[in-house]
């Protein structure tokens, strides 16, 4: 179960990484959103307003890192909830057909916290 929890370890933070970069350097290809203009139209404004980044990017590109390295991993866990929280809740609200990827993180997110639990039991009691 070890080099299970790794492949996913690093596989998230290579996804993080990739799209934490691609925020700064725009290597990917930009999203579709179809017909749904909301959706774009919310992107976009994330986009202009320097919001994407370097805030959401930079911090992407950083968990994603200390993903990969294992470093302070329990603080990267911690820093991905706002991301696995923004992320999850625009495909839900906006974008639904997307939400795929976004589960996916927010579910590894809080497992890999539930497998740290001793590393915040304390800040809960």
């Amino acid at each position: 179960m070890k080099i299970v929890n790794t492949i996913i370890r690093i596989g998230l933070g290579l996804m993080l990484l990739a799209f934490g970069l691609n925020k700064f350097f725009w290597f990917m290809p930009d999203f579709e959103f179809g017909e749904n203009v909301g959706a774009a139209n919310l992107f976009q404004a994330f986009t202009d307003s320097g919001y994407m980044w370097p805030l959401v990017g930079g911090l992407e590109a950083i968990v994603g890192i200390l993903f990969i390295t294992k470093k302070a991993f329990p603080a990267a866990l911690l820093a991905l909830i706002p991301i696995s929280v923004n992320v999850v809740l625009f495909h839900a609200v906006l974008d639904p057909p997307n939400i795929g990827p976004a589960l996916l993180v927010a579910i590894v997110n809080i497992y890999f916290i539930y497998k740290n639990w001793n590393n915040y039991r304390h800040l809960v009691q």
